[in-house]
C-alpha cells in the first residue's frame, strides 16, 4: 500500500538514496533548509523550513499528516560542535525529542539516523546492547537525540552507521568522494591509520531503512560493511576497486592532524543483529565499493 513518507534533511547523501528507494511506489515529501533538488518529474515537494521553529516544524507535519517520518537531519561538523555547542544540541539534541513526540502524538512511525559516535570509540566494534559512552559535543549531541526520541513513547527504530559513503548531487565530498577526486588527479593524500570503522555504503542503508519499516522492527539497529578495517585500509581497498594509484595514499595518525573534536578510534559496529533478526546480508566493503562504482557510472 502507498504510504506518505516525510523526510528531514531531504537533499542529504541518505536522503536522496532513500527517494530512490521509495518514490517508485510511495509519495515523498521532505524538510530542508534549502530548496529541494530534485528533478520536476520526480514529484517530490520539498519545504524549507529550520526545524528548530518547533511552532512551525509541528503544524507542517499535523497540516501533511504523513504516514511515516525519516529523521535525517542533523548538525554533522565533529569539530565546529566543539564551538558551537548549543547548536549543534538544538539541532541533534532537542529536535529529534520534538519530532519523536509529535509521531508519538499522531500515532505515527519514525525512523531516525543516529550514529556510531554514541560509543567511546575505545574498545568496537559495538553491538546494539554495549555502553553508549559519547565524547565531544557532537557525540553528546548526537546521544542525547537519540535517548530523547527512545524515550518518547513513539513507534521508533533508531538506525546506528558510521562513515557513510555513497553517491548524489549537489554534496558536500564523503571521504571515499574526496579520495576519489585526489588519486584520479594524480594527488597525494594522507589517511589515519589508527581509526578503525565499518563504513557505511548508503545505498544500501537505505535499503535497510526499508526493510525495517516493513517489518515495523522498531528497535535499535546496527548497519555497515562486513570487515572493521583502518581508514588507510579503506582508502586502499578503494583504490583497487576504481583502479587509481594506491601508492599515492601516505598512512599518518589522528593525532597529526590535531583536530578540536576526538575521534572514536577503535569503532566499528558489529550487524549481526539485523543479520539474524531481519535476514539482511551484510556485504563486504570490496562488495559495497563495487555496488558504488556501478551507481556512479549508471548516472
Amino acid at each position: 500500500m502507498s504510504k506518505h513518507i516525510l523526510i528531514t534533511g531531504i537533499n542529504g547523501l541518505l536522503s536522496q538514496n532513500l527517494v530512490q528507494e521509495f518514490s517508485p511506489d510511495h509519495t515523498i515529501s521532505g524538510l530542508d533548509l534549502n530548496p529541494g533538488i530534485f528533478d520536476p518529474n520526480q514529484k517530490i515537494k520539498v519545504t524549507q523550513l529550520d526545524l528548530r521553529n518547533t511552532n512551525e516544524l509541528t503544524k507542517h507535519i499535523y497540516a501533511t499528516a504523513p504516514d511515516v517520518l525519516i529523521h535525517t537531519a542533523a548538525y554533522t561538523n565533529v569539530d565546529g560542535a566543539e564551538a558551537e555547542r548549543d547548536l549543534a544540541f538544538a539541532v541533534n539534541a532537542k529536535i529529534p525529542g520534538d519530532l519523536a513526540k509529535i509521531c508519538r502524538d499522531l500515532d505515527i512511525p519514525m525512523i531516525h539516523i543516529s550514529t556510531d559516535y554514541v560509543f567511546s570509540g575505545t574498545n568496537g566494534p559495538y553491538n546494539e546492547a554495549d555502553l553508549c559512552a559519547p565524547r565531544g559535543s557532537y557525540a553528546e549531541s548526537k546521544y542525547a537525540g537519540e535517548q530523547a526520541a527512545l524515550d518518547s513513547g513513539a513507534r521508533l527504530a533508531v538506525i546506528r552507521p558510521n562513515v557513510m559513503y555513497g553517491h548524489g548531487r549537489n554534496l558536500k565530498s564523503s571521504f571515499v568522494d574526496w579520495l576519489l577526486k585526489e588519486l584520479a588527479q594524480g594527488r597525494p593524500v594522507n589517511v589515519v591509520d589508527d581509526q578503525y570503522n565499518n563504513p557505511t555504503y548508503a545505498r544500501r542503508l537505505a535499503m535497510v531503512t526499508r526493510q525495517i519499516l516493513d517489518r515495523q522492527a522498531w528497535d535499535v539497529w546496527h548497519f555497515g560493511s562486513k570487515e572493521v578495517v583502518s581508514r588507510y585500509t579503506f582508502a586502499l581497498i578503494c583504490a583497487d576497486i576504481f583502479g587509481l594509484p594506491s601508492g599515492l595514499i601516505n598512512a599518518i595518525s589522528t593525532v597529526e592532524l590535531n583536530q578540536k573534536a576526538p575521534r572514536p578510534l577503535r569503532s566499528g559496529l558489529i550487524c549481526e543483529k539485523l543479520k539474524q533478526e531481519l535476514a539482511i546480508p551484510i556485504l563486504s566493503i570490496g562488495e559495497e565499493l563495487a555496488l558504488l562504482k556501478e551507481e556512479m557510472h549508471a548516472s
